[in-house]
């Protein structure tokens, strides 16, 4: 599966962008592609210095994008990406 991942904002405003191949479990994929589709709530205009993750998920010829902030970013969602920043450190 391929990544592509783009954290803006935050208090320095310096953009960090993931990109690349993964592996997944079966059963963890399922759950990333579940929250990829959950109704995605209005982003929050009055987050300051908050951070803005802007995602997509290439399996195959399935391809899902996502837009999320701090406040409403699903669980699965920020495991995976805590899993990719500590493999690229």
């Amino acid at each position: 599966m391929k990544y592509e991942i783009l954290i803006e904002g935050g208090f320095t405003g310096i953009p960090k962008v993931y990109k690349g191949d993964i592996e997944l479990q079966d059963k963890t994929k399922e759950s990333l592609v579940e929250a990829f589709d959950l109704k995605q709530t209005p982003e929050n205009k009055a987050l300051r210095d908050g951070l803005q993750y802007h995602l997509k998920l290439i399996d195959g010829e399935e391809e899902h994008d996502a837009r999320f902030d701090e406040t409403n970013l699903p669980l699965p969602i920020r495991q995976f990406i805590a899993t990719i920043s500590k493999e690229k450190k």
